[in-house]
């Protein structure tokens, strides 16, 4: 009963972080829904009165800014500010830069509210997780649940970005909406700083921001290479990530599904938060399995659990490229998506999303060097970005070829997958020696 428990619970820092992300991620993403529509759509309407390929572009260029730069920020959180002075720095930079949306009608300000934005993230959002894994020991097994509950957190601002952005959308317009999510980021900002009692901060080093790479053992270095494997494979996965969560499905949604219950037209957001909403519920079931497996010594390895998302986000590719072959009697249905039709391609690859996000920060806090913990999350997390502007630009001739994109895409997806499978098993052999040496030389320093 003992082992059960201390399998379930968790430290109360966990819930600190993952509330903090709520707020950040209802800010991020507020931001991220909105950002494309407001640029595509008519001045008429409030928007900008860009075409469908210049808001694309826009939004992929800011999608690469906000995960780019927090390479940047980790290494000064790291060496110079601490990981508690970066996080309360980049909120309040991030608050600053939604108050400048409510002016985003001129261009200069539009441009400097999403530099402030995607500054403040490049401080905030990395030690995040890094914060977490100090929580756990290198072998606790409550480690990968604790990622998921905190990635359930994400989702939750996910979700509620979704409903509330919608909503002010609908009754206010884009500039009420998009300076919204500042008020949410002070909300945030508040509950890190009088939740900080519960977590662990790493002191930093006023020391020069050169990469220093610390001394390993060969089988560390060898584990730290599979690692940077794990991740081109997660870029792989963020590239349909960001054509199923950002502009280009929006741009679908928009003006390719019939979305209209009961005389009520739903707004595009709200698609954007039934991911969220999946992603809480399948959150706890998926712990409940880890924890059960971990009782039985038979915890399925992060790079098997990769492994299945991967194939999961094929399915859900699949499905969609079916869906994209009614585009060929667009003549006669302008509007060939039913809104149902969205939403459970949403929830296929929600699934995958799941599993991979909370896998992947989990593998970097056990394998990634100490005092490089934040880095390699901010290397991670510049998947998002890079891939974001690569999505923006495939977005832009999915829009006009569907079908003939998405197979394309599909196909490759699933090689990439079978791939994965077949050298799964050696890059598991070769994590597992490192932790094997790091388990006898801990036991040699505790003697």
């Amino acid at each position: 009963m003992k082992e059960k428990m201390m399998t379930l619970s968790h430290p109360k820092g966990m819930y600190v972080l993952a509330m903090t992300e709520v707020f950040e991620r209802l800010s991020f993403y507020t931001l991220s829904f909105l950002l494309v529509l407001y640029a595509s759509s008519p001045i008429s309407e409030h928007g900008l009165g860009w075409s469908k390929a210049n808001a694309l572009t826009l939004g992929g260029l800011y999608t690469l800014a906000a995960y780019i730069f927090p390479i940047f920020g980790s290494l000064i959180a790291d060496k110079y500010l601490g990981h508690f002075r970066s996080i309360l720095f980049g909120g309040a930079v991030i608050m600053i830069g939604h108050f400048c949306m409510l002016f985003s009608a001129n261009i200069n300000i539009l441009y400097l509210a999403l530099f402030l934005i995607a500054s403040g993230t490049a401080f905030f959002k990395p030690c995040i997780p890094a914060l977490l894994g100090n929580l756990y020991k290198w072998n606790d097994p409550r480690r990968e649940s604790g990622y998921c509950w905190y990635y359930c957190g994400i989702n939750l601002g996910i979700m509620l970005a979704g409903v509330i952005g919608g909503l002010l959308l609908q009754q206010y317009g884009y500039h009420i909406a998009l300076t919204s999510a500042g008020f949410g980021m002070a909300i945030g900002i508040s509950l890190f700083y009088f939740g900080r009692k519960y977590l662990v901060f790493n002191s930093a080093k006023s020391v020069n921001l050169k990469i220093i790479v610390p001394k390993m053992t060969q089988k560390q270095s060898k584990a730290l290479y599979m690692l940077i494997l794990s991740i081109a494979f997660f870029a792989l996965w963020a590239v349909i990530y960001n054509l199923s969560a950002s502009g280009t499905l929006s741009l679908f949604i928009e003006h390719h599904t019939h979305k209209t219950v009961f005389n009520y037209n739903i707004p595009v957001t709200f698609f954007s938060a039934l991911e969220g909403l999946t992603i809480m519920i399948t959150t706890p079931i998926i712990t409940y399995f880890l924890a059960r497996r971990s009782l039985k010594n038979r915890y399925p390895h992060f790079f098997s659990q990769m492994n299945f998302a991967l194939f999961v986000c094929v399915c859900g590719l699949f499905y969609f490229t079916l869906l994209t072959l009614k585009f060929d009697n667009q003549a006669f249905m302008p509007k060939p998506f039913q809104y149902y039709e969205i939403a459970l391609f949403l929830i296929i690859f929600s699934v995958s999303e799941t599993i991979i996000n909370p896998v992947i920060m989990s593998a970097i806090s056990i394998i990634a060097p100490q005092n490089y913990k934040s880095f390699f999350q901010s290397i991670y997390l510049s998947c998002y970005g890079i891939t974001g502007l690569i999505a923006a630009k495939i977005g832009s001739y999915a829009i006009e070829k569907p079908f003939y994109i998405y197979l394309s895409i599909t196909i490759f997806m699933a090689g990439a997958a079978i791939i994965f499978f077949f050298i799964k098993p050696k890059m598991i052999e070769i994590v597992n020696a490192a932790h094997q040496e790091k388990k006898n030389t801990l036991k040699q320093s505790a003697a």
